[in-house]
């Protein structure tokens, strides 16, 4: 089963593989400033764009840019938006400086214009609009599916085997406030899924299970990431479970942007965040694992 998973999948990507140009790709943000986060050289990628700090010095224009943080597609003034279903064309009319969580991010300025309004600059993660890629690269939706989908319900059983499992990892590592019979009896409850494919179909969830000490205020929450690939069946693959407090502080949840098809493989674009962090990520996602072959940190405290 696992082999023809694999042939599937590959596929699957091969069908929809676009050029195999260099190009670069950024997060739109609301306000219309767009960071760009990794880099595909034509064959690997990478993350040249600087990483937050507060001290670097911002671009007049666009030539001043350092070469080096393009990566190979070269300085880029034009992107194409994934937003909300439909692409759009932006240019970039200068560098710019954001503040993100405690520390400050160079930017690019663009031509974006949200249909609503965005949010004061301290509002944190800030909202995010789409994914920006520059030359233009076919970029595919992730289904966000509510957490009570009619097609989740064949997908459960394999996710709370998961979720035990991976809990059972975090409680041999750390302390767990209740046993493992008693966890057990509790089914965690699925609070966000994304969906990309057919056959096969690829899912993130995001899952929680809550315990209460009777007659006390004492609280936990055990809350897991995962993903589950089904072809026949349905597969577990890289399932963790953190224990959190109920306030949630520590949680981190996916904002996803797309799917990319690209020289037989699967990459999914996302960004991953949580109180006071963010970070972008390519996941590529493989028949038998998943790899994030970029992983940035955005910004945080």
């Amino acid at each position: 089963m696992r082999l023809v998973a694999a042939a599937v999948l590959a596929s699957l990507v091969a069908a929809a593989d676009p050029s195999a140009a260099a190009f670069t790709v950024g997060v739109l943000r609301r306000d219309s400033l767009l960071i760009p986060f990794a880099a595909f050289d034509g064959r690997r990628w990478s993350a040249p764009w600087p990483l937050p700090t507060l001290d670097r010095a911002i671009p007049i224009n666009l030539t001043s840019v350092p070469k080096g943080w393009w990566g190979k597609a070269g300085l880029r003034d034009t992107w194409q938006a994934r937003i909300a279903g439909a692409t759009q064309t932006l240019q970039v009319t200068q560098p710019d400086v954001v503040n993100v969580h405690c520390t400050r991010q160079i930017a690019l300025r663009t031509d974006y214009r949200p249909a609503e309004p965005p949010p004061p600059p301290t509002v944190q993660p800030y909202p995010k609009d789409g994914l920006a890629v520059s030359p233009p690269q076919p970029v595919a939706p992730i289904a966000i599916l509510p957490a009570g989908a009619t097609e989740l319900l064949p997908v459960w059983p394999t996710m709370r085997d998961a979720f035990n499992k991976a809990e059972r990892d975090t409680a041999s590592r750390f302390h767990d406030p209740m046993s493992e019979q008693a966890r057990e009896r509790i089914d965690p409850q699925i609070e966000a899924a994304y969906a990309y494919g057919d056959n096969p179909r690829i899912y993130y969830i995001e899952s929680s299970r809550t315990y209460r000490t009777l007659g006390s205020e004492s609280c936990a929450i055990a809350f897991g990431t995962g993903w589950i690939v089904k072809t026949g069946d349905y597969r577990p693959q890289a399932t963790t479970v953190d224990l959190l407090p109920c306030d949630r502080y520590g949680a981190t949840y996916m904002l996803p942007f797309g799917v990319m098809p690209l020289h037989g493989n699967l990459y999914w674009f996302a960004q991953f965040s949580g109180w006071d962090h963010e970070r972008f990520v390519v996941v590529e996602v493989k028949a038998q694992e998943v790899e994030a072959v970029v992983n940035v940190w955005g910004g945080g405290c």
